[in-house]
């Protein structure tokens, strides 16, 4: 197998950490006469160091690294180059099949082509949100589109996914395709193991929420379900908001609905954490909650409960897929019901204990060394 790897459009946190842990697997499990070209650009240089950590080692001589031109940092510029360029690139390195992050089937390859399907935010309404945003997002459709009816295989990272990229298509269905979850490395899972059966305190008071918080996750109803737990349940409840803002007037609207709920002193703005504190986060934290419109996966309520933290959830998302028996569901906008839930894990010490159990047995599905295979064997069957 001759693999390129186009990881230009890996330029967030979780998918560089999916990209890391899939390939990884892949090294692990390589034949002697393997080879893997992985296409970067300047802004995920970083990956390669990810990776070695990960490993416990260097790559060695099986994995090469690509640099591709400044442009494809951003995704009109990423767009262009692999359409126009990335054929050449592939013919160039004697590449016999491609994996990409992005969803998408480009035209021209001369190679199999394979891709991971983790985004649903073109797929979800009310995602984009202005006209160069809902530009973006219909060109996004049309190419998933492509990639349902052309790609030589799919590996969607839910089922919920699935589901959305078949609707998208109007009912197609992939030449090839698996579930291919996301999942913790090693590593990771090791650590937060090592914490959730350490002495660490919990604050029965905190509410953790950990995400890249856009508009889809839909922090204004957990503000609502915060506010009938202080105002009404008369519970000193306060919620955790780590992650980064990728846009700043969102930040500025939840800050407004927290003051005008009453709660702004209750609602804290962490922002982005290193991953020992992260890690810290997930194990002081009585509960976590995300009521997101659109969730493909969501990593960071793996991470929650491989630290033992129950979940409450949007069940419209892949949220109940994910967590199964270790969270509890409610709609996305239903505040009153995602309340008595935080209620409940609060103040039962039984409840919490049961559902805090079953939260670590469900984290332990997800580790790259079981959810990767899928993708091993859909790239392997291509030869």
């Amino acid at each position: 197998m001759n693999l390129l790897v186009n990881a230009l459009a890996a330029t967030n946190a979780s998918g560089r950490q999916v990209l890391v842990g899939h390939l990884a697997q892949l090294l692990e499990t390589a034949e002697p006469a393997d080879r893997f070209a992985l296409l970067l650009h300047s802004g995920n240089r970083d990956i390669e160091a990810a990776l070695a950590a990960e490993l416990g080692r260097a790559p060695g001589n099986a994995l090469r690294a690509v640099p591709a031109p400044a442009l494809t940092r951003r995704w009109f510029g990423r767009a262009l180059y692999e359409r126009l360029a990335l054929p050449r690139q592939a013919a160039r390195l004697g590449a016999d099949r491609s994996l990409s992050l992005s969803g998408v089937w480009t035209p021209g390859l001369p190679c199999p082509q394979f891709t991971l399907a983790l985004n649903p935010w073109a797929l979800t309404p009310g995602g984009p949100r202005t006209p160069a945003e809902r530009a973006k997002a219909a060109l996004q459709r049309r190419a998933y589109r492509a990639a349902v009816r052309r790609a030589d295989g799919i590996g969607y990272g839910s089922e919920y996914l699935r589901a959305l990229y078949r609707a998208n298509a109007g009912g197609a269905i992939e030449r090839a395709g698996a579930i291919v979850y996301p999942a913790l490395g090693a590593r990771e899972a090791a650590a937060l193991d090592v914490l959730r059966e350490s002495d660490l305190p919990r604050d029965p008071r905190v509410i953790l929420c950990v995400s890249a918080m856009a508009p889809h996750k839909n922090l204004e109803s957990l503000i609502e379900a915060l506010r009938i737990l202080r105002a009404e349940r008369r519970l000193p409840a306060r919620l955790r908001l780590v992650g980064g803002w990728p846009d700043p007037a969102y930040r500025r609207a939840v800050e407004r609905r927290a003051a005008d709920a009453g709660v702004r002193d209750a609602v804290e703005i962490v922002g982005h954490l290193p991953r020992e504190e992260l890690r810290r986060e997930y194990r002081g934290a009585r509960v976590y909650a995300l009521l997101s419109r659109s969730e493909s996966f969501g990593i960071p309520s793996v991470e929650a409960q491989r630290a033992g933290t129950p979940v409450v959830a949007a069940r419209e998302c892949a949220a109940p897929e994910v967590c199964g028996a270790g969270g509890w569901y409610v709609a996305a906008d239903d505040a009153a019901g995602a309340a008595e839930r935080l209620r409940r894990l609060l103040t039962d010490d039984a409840a919490w204990s049961s559902l805090s159990a079953a939260a670590a047995r469900n984290a332990a599905r997800f580790e790259y060394r079981r959810t990767s295979r899928p993708l091993i064997a859909l790239l392997r069957n291509a030869g």
